[in-house]
């Protein structure tokens, strides 16, 4: 029967270890504390927009998502609507997402890391103005609930109002959007 328990106690040792119980914890030694991550909060998130770079008819411009508190997650495909005027008005239709279907990448952001998203405006003038409508705009409003509320980014763009010619991509780490 000693043998029994003895076992018994040693697949309960062996059990505990595995799960990170305090109880696998050596005697007389402290037990690592468990820090858990959790998801990224509004504040402690810092939007900008990065260098362009132009590709077939499209500039694409990185959203930069960069952390200033303490390490999060963050993951998704922001909303990126063209706006003009102090109210940000929308102009034109919001950005296609690219990416529909596509399983987002969990991004476990650090204090001072970054993730940005590409988010691309194909030429206005490269449509016929009857179907495209182009207007100026003098910014972008981007959204990614529950991650970043609506916030203004100033960035001069031409756009098209009567078609989708603005389109935005999965986040992705780093600061380049690609």
């Amino acid at each position: 029967m000693k043998r029994f328990s003895t076992m018994v106690v040693a697949v309960g040792a062996l059990a505990a270890l595995a799960l990170g119980s305090p109880a696998a914890t050596p005697i007389g030694a402290a037990p690592t504390p468990r820090v858990s991550v959790g998801n990224c909060q509004p504040a402690q998130l810092h939007l900008s927009v990065g260098r362009a770079n132009g590709a077939a008819g499209t500039i694409y411009y990185p959203i930069i998502v960069t952390n200033r508190g303490a390490a999060c997650w963050i993951w998704g495909v922001p909303g990126v609507q063209a706006v003009v005027g102090a109210v940000h008005h929308p102009q034109g239709p919001p950005a296609k997402n690219e990416n529909i279907g596509e399983m987002p990448a969990r991004h476990e952001l650090r204090h001072g890391a970054a993730v940005s998203a590409a988010f691309g405006v194909a030429e206005s003038g490269n449509f016929p103005v009857a179907t495209c409508r182009p207007r100026n705009a003098s910014g972008v409003r981007v959204t990614l609930a529950p991650f970043i509320r609506p916030t203004y980014l100033a960035l001069r763009i031409s756009v098209c109002t009567r078609q989708t010619s603005t389109y935005t991509q999965l986040l992705v780490a780093g600061r380049t959007g690609a």
